[in-house]
């Protein structure tokens, strides 16, 4: 299996252009190239917006190459290119772009230059516990963002203290250019600490809404948003509890919403149980769920998610909308590779 391994990274990445893993005068390797992703599919039944159905949800899964390659004077570069999987819609195009990027890195930090999630979305690192489901913060909170023409640097790390910037070239010329500036304390993924702090804020964030007048005729609309985040995590060996607040305010407006997300989950065997509360503008969300681990890579998972619809009030006279009222229960398998 793993000779079928390597030469199906081999394959992909000659047809991707990218250079063959090469060694160095002293035989050690000077580029490193990894062939990833994850299928992560879902029976779900629905009730939304007074329609009952059900379907096949494909949960972003995706496919990627990432690499590095030893540069002189103690520099390395590095890239990323990776797709969103459709596997389940025929309405989509069956690869969509997610991040995508090359920069460099040495003693200064890592700078990276393409398509990122902006560092606001990175602060969460691995709190939301229904990420790509429909319990995803991203349907009621404002702030999940990945955009092109981004520029990110991120600091070396000084007892567990991290600086991250990301800035945005906008295609508006009559607009400010975005940017997204973030510090953090602790590993947000929990692995090298048991703790985490993060606090991150947007400027002049691009955000698309579905906006509806007092008639209730809608129209899609893009609004500039300031966006400040602040979220915690900590580890008691098998318990991890995590909390979130937000605060969303429209830079064409001044109107101003905040919300929170706690959450919590518990490991037992093989088993991992969890539950996230969360609330916007007077507008709630709460899912549970559990995930079975088949393997290292390999898990089954069952969900349930009760959601209100998200609300976002300007003093324009119009409200702005991103997310539907409705149930939701799933039932899947993720396999990583």
């Amino acid at each position: 299996m793993k000779l079928i391994k390597k030469s199906l990274v081999l394959s992909i990445c000659s047809v991707l252009a990218l250079p063959a893993i090469a060694a160095d005068a002293k035989n050690e390797m000077k580029e490193v190239i990894d062939f990833y992703g994850k299928l992560n599919i879902s029976l779900q039944a629905s009730a939304e917006d007074g329609d009952t159905f059900n379907e096949l949800k494909s949960n972003a899964s995706r496919v990627g190459v990432k690499g590095k390659y030893k540069l002189d004077h103690g520099l390395t570069a590095i890239y990323k290119l990776e797709w969103q999987v459709n596997v389940n819609d025929d309405s989509k195009d069956t690869l969509t772009a997610r991040n995508q990027w090359v920069g460099i890195k040495g003693g200064f930090g890592e700078l990276t230059a393409g398509r990122s999630d902006t560092t606001l979305k990175v602060s969460q690192g691995k709190f939301d516990l229904f990420n790509d489901y429909e319990g995803d913060l991203k349907h009621l909170f404002i702030g999940e963002n990945r955009v092109s023409d981004a520029l990110t640097y991120k600091s070396p790390t000084y007892m567990n203290l991290q600086f991250l910037g990301s800035y945005i070239i906008s295609d508006d010329k009559d607009a400010s250019d975005p940017y997204s500036l973030g510090v953090f304390f602790g590993d947000l993924n929990l692995k090298k600490t048991d703790f985490f702090i993060g606090f991150a804020h947007d400027e002049n964030m691009p955000v698309k809404f579905k906006r509806k007048d007092n008639e209730g005729n809608s129209s899609n609309v893009t609004v500039g948003l300031a966006n400040t985040r602040v979220t915690g995590m900590y580890r008691f060996g098998d318990l991890r509890l995590g909390a979130m607040f937000v605060d969303s305010e429209s830079t064409e407006s001044g109107n101003s919403e905040t919300g929170y997300a706690v959450n919590v989950s518990y490991k037992f065997g093989k088993v991992l149980a969890k539950a996230q509360y969360q609330e916007f503008a007077g507008e709630d969300a709460i899912s549970v769920g559990a995930d079975y681990k088949l393997g290292k890579n390999t898990k089954v998972y069952a969900w349930y998610t009760d959601r209100a619809e998200n609300k976002y009030l300007a003093n324009d006279g119009y409200t702005y909308n991103f997310a539907s009222q409705g149930e939701y229960i799933g039932i899947g398998m993720e396999q990583k590779f």
